[in-house]
């Protein structure tokens, strides 16, 4: 599994959309939204800067990038080019290449967050005060709920087009009206009622409040959320997944 894993990640280093997604497109986002809003304390949202508040939010267009667009492409390519097919015949587990691809993706998903923190830090002097353990534990836990959904993604679409449309159209939504781009605070009531039926919007409430010095007790209701989605996605995913 060690060989599969390195050669993806050597073939990965071709793919410059995932690469765009998962490790530039929030950076930049970042960039552009502290250069047009900087960081000073605003009254909406509670005292903190725009900035302050978009670092945590970042982590869910992070995973929505890898998990629900870049994921769901990589699988579908492979059953495309009967990959998949050929990975049956293996001694080694079938399930062990789409893990292969699952921590790839993740791995990546962690660079674009590390880089994002460390923009806040040297160019907004944002600081995190929370617990280190608990920022990733949301962030794992965040993770396995979209990439659960990005697999169910991946095994209902015939090919790479099909997947890379359809990931964009469950994708791009989420990261609008979940909070993850623009805080759900400068939204209507409308939407902010909307964004409670997407899986998305819990990750990044409970990425904020990890950010916020929260205790893991405070993270329960999303927790019980975000962990239900991944056992419900991930349970159809092994029920209509195809290998060929």
């Amino acid at each position: 599994m060690i060989a599969v894993f390195r050669t993806k990640c050597i073939l990965m280093t071709r793919e410059y959309i995932a690469l765009f997604f998962s490790i530039i497109f929030c950076p930049m986002m970042l960039v552009i939204f502290g250069s047009v809003y900087g960081n000073d304390p605003v009254p909406l949202l509670d005292g903190q800067g725009t900035i302050d508040v978009m670092i945590p939010s970042l982590s869910g267009m992070i995973l929505a990038g890898s998990g629900l667009i870049s994921l769901p492409v990589a699988v579908s390519a492979s059953r495309e080019r009967g990959e998949l097919r050929r990975y049956q015949m293996t001694p080694l587990h079938p399930m062990a290449f789409l893990m292969s691809d699952v921590i790839m993706y993740f791995l990546i998903s962690l660079i674009g967050m590390v880089i994002v923190l460390l923009i806040g830090h040297f160019a907004y002097d944002v600081d995190f005060s929370g617990n280190p353990l608990l920022f990733l534990y949301g962030f794992v836990l965040s993770t396995l709920s979209t990439f659960s959904i990005g697999l169910l993604i991946s095994s209902l679409c015939k090919n790479a087009k099909i997947a890379q449309t359809v990931g964009m159209v469950v994708g791009f939504p989420m990261m609008f009206l979940s909070g993850s781009c623009i805080p759900v605070e400068f939204m209507p009531d409308k939407m902010d009622k909307v964004a409670q039926f997407m899986p998305l919007s819990y990750s990044v409430s409970m990425m904020r409040d990890i950010w916020e010095n929260a205790k893991f007790g405070d993270l329960v209701n999303d927790s019980l959320v975000l962990a239900g989605v991944a056992v419900v996605f991930t349970v159809l995913t092994a029920l209509t997944f195809k290998w060929d």
